[in-house]
């Protein structure tokens, strides 16, 4: 016997399901409504929300914060460039002076000049003399001033066309310790280096020997208040307005008020000196250099 398919019978010209339908609809259509009209009320809320903490943000938060940073960028400019304006300034230097003397050696010289006035510096120093490289020496140069550096009586292996440049290594800056100079450097190095130098005259031609020599003469005076274990002389002889000769020498344990007569020897003996120039250099900086009270006392 064949099954019979089990038929879903309208009511009323609806079927069970939709009758189900609207049944569910009848009981829920409130919450519904209430779902939705929460859904609305909670998306207004988010959008005030936003709306509110970006006027906030705007104008009670990131604005103070982001006006500080331009100010704070103007300041770090200002701090910037006063920094670069207390940062040391490089030193100069003038042409090099290149001497050829006796026995084919050569007197070199150069002029370093330190325009800051509040930092002194130390360095190592050579010649390049046409391709060879002279011994490492040490310089300094002090606060608004000048140092001679030299290499005297340099004998170098090849001959040929002499020129020579400067070559500075392992450059250092100090900055002036006031607890030493509270005031200007210049007053402070004048009344610590009060050197004379009377009766400067030069003879040509001396008989040494079998040799003839030039003769430097001149009286040093210490007329400070200041001894020192040494000061290094540097003289230069002119021929007009050109520098014929150059020369080192020093002067050890000099007590205040001392007078010493001093003597150098030209062994090339120039001719035609017009001018003899004498150039006192010591670290006025370094506390080791001065004689204690108690040396000359």
């Amino acid at each position: 016997m064949a099954n019979m398919a089990t038929e879903e019978v309208p009511i009323g010209g609806f079927t069970q399901g939709e009758l189900q339908m609207a049944s569910w609809w009848v009981r829920n259509h409130l919450m519904l409504r209430k779902l939705g009209y929460g859904t609305l009320i909670g998306l207004a809320v988010l959008l005030w929300g936003y709306s509110l903490w970006g006027v906030l943000d705007a104008y009670a938060i990131s604005y103070p914060r982001e006006s500080r940073i331009t100010h704070d960028i103007a300041v770090n400019q200002q701090l910037l460039a006063a920094l670069e304006q207390d940062m040391p300034q490089g030193i100069s230097l003038s042409d090099v002076t290149v001497l050829q003397t006796t026995d084919n050696r050569f007197d070199m010289e150069v002029e370093a000049t330190n325009p800051n006035g509040q930092w002194w510096a130390e360095f190592d120093y050579r010649f390049n003399l046409s391709g060879e490289e002279t011994p490492l020496r040490r310089g300094y140069v002090l606060p608004g001033s000048s140092q001679h550096l030299t290499e005297l009586g340099y004998k170098p292996e090849t001959r040929g066309g002499k020129s020579a440049a400067l070559e500075v290594e392992n450059m250092h800056w100090h900055r002036l310790d006031r607890t030493m100079v509270p005031g200007d450097y210049q007053d402070f190095a004048a009344q610590r280096l009060k050197l004379n130098f009377n009766n400067i005259s030069y003879l040509p031609d001396i008989a040494l020997g079998t040799k003839k020599v030039g003769e430097t003469n001149f009286e040093l005076e210490n007329a400070g208040a200041y001894g020192f274990w040494g000061v290094d002389l540097f003289i230069r002889l002119y021929r007009g307005t050109s520098v014929i000769g150059l020369q080192q020498i020093r002067a050890t344990n000099l007590s205040p008020g001392e007078k010493r007569d001093m003597q150098v020897i030209w062994p090339e003996s120039p001719p035609g000196v017009t001018k003899t120039e004498i150039i006192p250099q010591v670290n006025l900086l370094d506390p080791s250099v001065f004689l204690p009270t108690e040396y000359f006392k």
